[in-house]
């Protein structure tokens, strides 16, 4: 394939303009016209310390907001040779993460911050042709205009505000010739995901949250998630707080909302269940979303194109739990089908299983459980054949489980069998910082189920909902929203006016503000990090600030309010 562009450059357009894409082929006629070297890869426009410091000063938004997005993809890429950088729209490298190994070959052809990569400079490649094309593209090493870079396979996707304009560029690159899953889906979810955090920052200010707010909010990213990318990949997902299930984030249907450090702890272990098979025991009250939960592992994983199938073991009688799960044939019971009836594993065959409200299923039937389990094998009810069972367990429970299993209701090594990987799902009055996403997400979803014109949250209302204690949890809010959505009276905005009654006449608020929530849950972490970066560097504030992906400014004001004192 090289060839193509050897002849391109020697003037043979007619052999090349079908074989490689439109974007390239264009691209290759920018650099032969404005005459980039083919063959070497200079050092043009490289920022000095000071340039440099400034320019990270004046990016210090858009840095803070793709920092932690940066490190949740090279976590779900981290099982290859990466790097992966953000520019700014004028194509200079604001930050870089990468395998140390791979990063010291990158660093011999300059992909770090400072440096410009428009295309005029360094002829076609991920970060300048995006900025000319401004569309997702996929760099293969052999379509480079120079050959230094060829090494390199990249994959771009452009960065814009929320009125559409150009603001940066994800780019990945990789080694050229190795096997790259999804990594162009990755590239474009990345670059959506750093979109939706900007506007959601833009949302936030919008609902007169300070600048502490944000920086808080934005702040407790750092303990973000990391995310396995599994075998397959949904290129419709633009949401950053699901899935995210690389293998897939980008539309797994799922509601799954929220920026806080307890949601991105359940997603991260949830997006690493994504690896495996192994049993998944999913805990927390009724209401949090331990189905979606559910359904996000699934639609993450290498069995999302096959069967999702549910059992509620609470909403079964006793008697009928066991011929659910496994099936019966024909007679083997009063009221029986003729023709007798597949269970549950079966008709989840290569697929998944979801046991909710595990903690209700029967004594007796949990050894029958088990033994599938442990055998991975079915006998349908009143007959000998085995089947293989082949479905990946999820279970749930609102219950405590292991207090269950001192009290004799369930059996101790069922439940060892299924909490082979746990996730807690926190009740939504320990992460009500979340509400600042999932209320919009629950008034655009809900106005365009009843065909409603779009909506907004007055800065009241918010105030009320995020001070609430929310015993349903999401539940309860989503069907709070939908009762004033639904009842409303064609205003543009919700307010407090639109609240059923049951929240205004006995309204439970939380003792502190939502902006000292916040702040409170984010200052230990955020001193920790900061000594921990002016460790790092010796002291030096300048390095620190760029450790943290801010700027020297805010630092000395990060901290003078948390009182670091650093010699």
């Amino acid at each position: 394939m090289a060839s193509l562009l050897k002849s391109f450059i020697h003037g043979n357009d007619t052999r090349v303009i079908n074989k490689v894409p439109p974007p390239i082929f264009q691209s290759w006629k920018r650099c032969r016209g404005l005459n980039v070297n083919h063959e070497q890869l200079f050092q043009d426009d490289i920022l000095q310390s000071n340039s440099l410091n400034e320019l990270l000063d004046s990016s210090e938004q858009l840095i803070r907001t793709a920092k932690p997005i940066l490190q949740h993809i090279f976590s779900l890429l981290r099982t290859g040779r990466y790097q992966i950088m953000l520019s700014n729209n004028d194509g200079y490298i604001l930050e870089t993460l990468g395998d140390p190994s791979f990063v010291n070959k990158t660093e011999k052809i300059f992909l770090t911050p400072g440096v410009n990569w428009r295309e005029n400079l360094k002829g076609t490649n991920g970060i300048g042709t995006v900025l000319i094309e401004q569309t997702p593209l996929a760099i293969p090493g052999w379509t480079h205009y120079s050959l230094p870079v060829s090494f390199l396979d990249c994959w771009a996707s452009p960065i814009n505000s929320s009125d559409g304009n150009l603001i940066g560029v994800l780019n990945i690159s990789g080694e050229a010739g190795a096997t790259h899953n999804h990594v162009m889906e990755i590239t474009t979810l990345g670059a959506a995901m750093i979109e939706q955090s900007l506007a959601i920052a833009e949302m936030k200010t919008k609902f007169n949250l300070s600048k502490r707010d944000i920086d808080a909010l934005g702040k407790t990213f750092i303990s973000l998630v990391s995310v396995d990318k599994g075998d397959s990949i949904q290129t419709k997902q633009q949401n950053f707080f699901i899935p995210i299930s690389f293998n897939h984030t980008v539309e797994c249907e799922t509601q799954w909302r929220g920026r806080s450090p307890k949601t991105h702890s359940v997603l991260d272990i949830a997006m690493r269940a994504t690896r495996t098979d192994s049993t998944v025991l999913i805990q927390g009250e009724s209401g949090t979303g331990k189905e979606i939960i559910a359904r996000t592992i699934h639609n993450s994983s290498a069995r999302k194109e096959k069967p999702f199938v549910t059992l509620n073991c609470a909403a079964i009688p006793p008697n009928l739990v066991e011929s659910e799960l496994f099936g019966y044939t024909g007679g083997a019971f009063t009221g029986a089908k003729r023709s007798g009836q597949p269970g549950k594993f079966e008709l989840a065959s290569s697929g998944t299983i979801f046991l909710d409200e595990i903690g209700d299923m029967p004594f007796s039937v949990q050894a029958s459980l088990l033994r599938v389990l442990q055998q991975k094998e079915v006998y349908r009810i009143g007959d000998n054949k085995r089947r293989v069972m082949d479905a990946r367990v999820i279970a749930a429970t609102n219950q405590d489980l292991r207090q269950m299993v001192t009290q004799g209701k369930f059996r101790l090594d069922l439940y060892y069998r299924l909490k082979v990987i746990s996730i807690e799902i926190p009740p939504l009055r320990e992460r009500i910082e979340d509400i600042g996403d999932l209320a919009p997400y629950f008034v655009e979803k809900l106005c365009k189920k009843f065909g409603f014109p779009r909506m907004d949250i007055s800065p009241e209302l918010f105030h009320h909902l995020v001070n609430n204690q929310w015993p349903g949890n999401v539940r309860q809010l989503e069907n709070c929203i939908e009762n004033m959505i639904a009842l409303s009276t064609g205003t543009s905005t919700l307010t407090i006016a639109d609240l059923p009654i049951e929240y205004t006449t006995n309204f439970q608020c939380s003792s502190t503000s939502f902006e000292d929530q916040i702040s409170q849950q984010s200052a230990q972490l955020e001193k920790k990090l900061i000594i921990q970066a002016l460790n790092d560097v010796n002291g030096n504030i300048a390095a620190a600030a760029r450790k943290l992906g801010i700027g020297r400014t805010t630092l000395y004001r990060k901290m003078d309010k948390l009182d670091v004192v650093f010699p």
